[in-house]
């Protein structure tokens, strides 16, 4: 047996577990009671005209005419078992999401400061590297706070389930500075990192797959300023390094950036013609998440 992945949130998967009983339980009943219908159908007409389920001048070896008084009283018997059990799912279900409910809400708060407090910083870094009147800057980060203070108050919306690239690109757009943020967030390092892929198995894929696509896209605008001798060599190299688990965990928690360079790094590429073909892609959105 296969130790559980470190990712796996447990107290999600039990839910998701007890969701899919209940929903199972639920399509035992809805079948359970077709063929209760049936049969009670069945009986009654057994039981109004006996002779209709004789076997008369029949075969003396003939099987014996079916009882549907009993089978509709199997079929309600399952009925009534799995609508039971469904009960008792669903009530264990319901105790276990009243209990958790504290500690989820808590995790939410921390989360959303977290949350709102990197947002905050990675902007007025922004704003300090990308404005260069002191009053401006002043100005602002003013009015950043003021933007954020709106933007997280309603604990309705569920900021903090937003990427936090795309967070900041909008509020950089409402302070004017969409052009700074853009080139900003695209050349340093230390832009947030994009959220670990969610959702079903196919979606988490999908998401790794186009996160892989970009990076190796990127590699090879960068080969292109490479001395074509090498080339195959590198290619060879990158492959063997996509399978490794280090460039696999990058993919799900960094920037396609930051894994272009870092993939250059490794394939020995010269940093500097790394960089300066990185710089040069201009992407028309920041790539933060």
């Amino acid at each position: 047996m296969e130790p559980a992945s470190e990712d796996l949130d447990v107290h999600a998967h039990c839910r998701s577990l007890a969701l899919q009983q209940i929903e199972m339980l639920t399509r035992i009943a809805e079948i359970g009671m077709r063929l209760v219908e049936a049969e009670g159908a069945k009986a009654i007409v057994q039981a109004e005209r006996p002779e209709a389920g004789q076997p008369g001048a029949a075969a003396p070896d003939a099987p014996a005419a079916r009882d549907h008084s009993v089978a509709f009283a199997r079929s309600a018997r399952t009925v009534q078992r799995a609508l039971a059990l469904r009960s008792r799912a669903a009530e264990g279900l319901c105790a276990r999401d009243k209990a958790q409910a504290p500690d989820r809400e808590a995790a939410r708060k921390a989360r959303r400061d977290r949350h709102r407090e990197q947002v905050r910083t990675t902007l007025q870094d922004m704003i300090w590297d990308a404005v260069e009147d002191g009053d401006r800057v002043d100005a602002l980060h003013a009015e950043l706070d003021k933007r954020i203070r709106h933007l997280y108050e309603d604990e309705d919306v569920r900021v903090e389930d937003r990427p936090v690239g795309s967070v900041m690109a909008g509020l950089a757009s409402g302070l004017g500075l969409a052009e700074e943020w853009r080139r900003w967030a695209h050349g340093n390092p230390a832009t947030p990192r994009p959220g670990r892929p969610a959702g079903s198995e196919a979606r988490v894929e999908a998401e790794r797959a186009r996160r892989r696509d970009a990076a190796v896209a990127a590699v090879e605008r960068v080969l292109a300023k490479v001395d074509p001798t090498r080339i195959d060599g590198i290619r060879t190299g990158l492959a063997v390094r996509l399978q490794e688990a280090d460039v696999i965990e990058w993919l799900d928690t960094e920037t396609i950036f930051t894994v272009t360079d870092r993939l250059c790094r490794s394939l020995g590429i010269d940093i500097f013609l790394c960089l300066e073909s990185l710089c040069d892609d201009n992407p028309d959105e920041p790539d933060t998440g």
